[in-house]
């Protein structure tokens, strides 16, 4: 009878073990079929432009303006540093909430020429989702929050 148990969990944590193995290559093939760290390089140096013009356009004298561009280039020289810790925390995330079932899934789709166009897209998209951002929300959004927080400072100060 122990022999038998002993069997049974030596068994299924060998099984155990192996899925998990299975689902970790799954993951690290869907990072890399994905391209995150190039993808996420491409984002950055597509966001730098928008994010710049919007710093920029809160500062007014020139020397603070040529600092702020060097800062935004520094903040997302670092920010691209980081990108290999980033793919580790992703991995995590997607062992977290899909099944291995789910991984496979998502890999036979970004190795499809859909998928493919998707992720060498994705930067551009980024880029233009940024600037309408910028250019269509974040003016309204800074005016809006003006208005608000003038209103609560008034009602402070009563």
């Amino acid at each position: 009878m122990k022999k038998t148990a002993f069997l049974l969990f030596f068994c299924f944590t060998a099984f155990t073990a192996s899925f998990s193995q299975t689902k970790q290559a799954a993951i690290s093939e869907l990072i890399q079929v994905m391209k995150n760290d190039s993808m996420m390089n491409k984002m950055i140096d597509a966001m730098i432009p928008a994010m710049t013009n919007q710093m920029l356009s809160q500062v007014k004298d020139s020397t603070a303006k040529v600092q702020s561009t060097e800062i935004m280039k520094i903040a997302m020289e670092t920010t691209k540093e980081l990108a290999p810790k980033m793919n580790i925390m992703i991995a995590s995330y997607y062992e977290k909430y899909f099944t291995e079932s789910e991984i496979n899934d998502f890999l036979a789709f970004y190795k499809s020429p859909t998928g493919q166009k998707s992720i060498n897209l994705m930067p551009q998209m980024m880029n233009d989702m940024m600037g309408d951002m910028m250019k269509n929300y974040i003016p309204e959004m800074q005016k809006t929050m003006k208005i608000r927080v003038e209103e609560y400072l008034k009602k402070q100060k009563k």
